[in-house]
């Protein structure tokens, strides 16, 4: 397979300085060519540091847009690589790569480059839900990677055939994203400049996966730019460390756009068409489906009800620890006097907060409160 690496740029010189530098600390088995693909910006101190800048590795191509095409369209242009190249791997440059990441992409690209249910492949595992900040943890299996409705940007390899499938979909979808019941409100409401929107609204309505490691093999940095105002760590993943030369490919773990175990469907004995897996909150069964699995108190009939002991929280319903804090709901049967649920014991399971915290906090609002009345 011949794959290429494409570097977005824009006007973050330190930003290209540190993604190059972990792309020269790579390990490559293989000549791979470097393509720098920089937007045109009000200073040209990027241009002349990528022109200067020795790839050892392979060719090494400086693309300089003449003209500034903004965020989506940058991102979309570099597509165009694929009439070269079988794979790309694409990384905007706030992007830290894994030694490994190469040897991943690589045989990721040769498992699944005829595979039409695949649109990409990540770099990247999300360490949060990005929809809401919550937690999040894929069940392990003994594959090294799972699958997902969700594209990325922060690490992503996309292969010709996909792509292409992706932007003949996108000619005809890219008008602006309006607010539906079976897309996650936070790509709904990102801005104008978003290109990761449609490319996650395809995966989700064409059900198509991206490929996800278990173990992160690139992180994002967090910078501040088009989408980022203030610099944060708070999608900083774990990064891999050393050289893995063999990975597995068996995903057998399966999640929706909104980071969900499809698995639970065959686990609890229903159909996708009428159940909706809620535990992080951020679908509200708005397709209204009769059987709803949800941490929060809802006015039905509970079918069933699970304790949250166990982490990942799918779990808890497949070894069916009966308990309080996750129930299935019958939105057929009202049921007036509902359970009662606490959000603060939810908080509690999913941050790792134990009684001795619950006791810290309690004691501090009574030495704040006890020293007001004092006053």
């Amino acid at each position: 397979m011949n794959i290429g690496i494409c570097v977005i740029a824009y006007n973050r010189i330190d930003s290209l300085k540190r993604v190059l530098k972990t792309l020269s600390e790579a390990y490559y088995p293989q000549n791979v060519d470097l393509n720098i693909s920089i937007d045109k910006s009000n200073t040209d101190i990027v241009e002349k540091f990528a022109l200067s800048y020795v790839w050892t590795f392979g060719r090494k191509n400086v693309i300089m847009h003449k003209r500034n095409l903004g965020l989506k369209k940058h991102v979309l242009s570099c597509g165009e690589l694929l009439h070269k190249y079988d794979a790309l791997i694409v990384l905007e440059d706030d992007v830290t790569v894994a030694v490994s990441y190469f040897l991943y992409a690589m045989q990721c690209v040769e498992q699944y480059a005829e595979d039409e249910s695949i649109a990409g492949i990540s770099l990247y595992n999300f360490p949060i839900v990005y929809h809401n900040q919550k937690p999040f943890t894929p069940l392990k299996t003994d594959s090294d990677v799972f699958l997902m409705n969700c594209a990325q940007s922060w690490g992503q390899v996309w292969m010709r055939k996909q792509w292409f499938a992706f932007r003949k979909w996108y000619d005809i979808h890219c008008g602006e994203i309006m607010c539906q019941p079976h897309l996650p409100h936070s790509i709904c409401s990102w801005p104008k400049s978003s290109w990761l929107k449609y490319h996650t609204q395809y995966c989700i309505e064409e059900n198509k996966y991206f490929v996800y490691p278990y173990h992160s093999l690139s992180t994002n940095n967090g910078d501040v730019g088009t989408h980022v105002q203030v610099s944060s760590t708070m999608f900083q993943a774990s990064l891999h460390y050393g050289i893995q030369k063999h990975f597995k490919l068996n995903p057998t773990m399966k999640y929706d756009g909104f980071f969900e175990n499809k698995m639970l469907y065959e686990v609890l004995g229903l159909d996708e068409s009428e159940c909706c897996i809620d535990f992080y909150g951020e679908k509200s069964n708005r397709e209204r489906k009769r059987y709803w699995l949800s941490a929060t108190a809802q006015p039905y009939k509970i079918v069933r009800s699970f304790a949250l002991t166990l982490k990942p929280y799918e779990m808890n319903v497949v070894c069916n620890v009966i308990g309080e804090g996750l129930y299935l709901y019958d939105t057929m049967v009202k049921n007036e006097k509902h359970v009662v649920v606490k959000q603060s014991y939810l908080m509690f399971y999913l941050f790792n907060y134990d009684t001795s915290f619950i006791y810290a906090v309690k004691k501090l609002i009574k030495a704040c409160v006890k020293r007001i009345f004092s006053l």
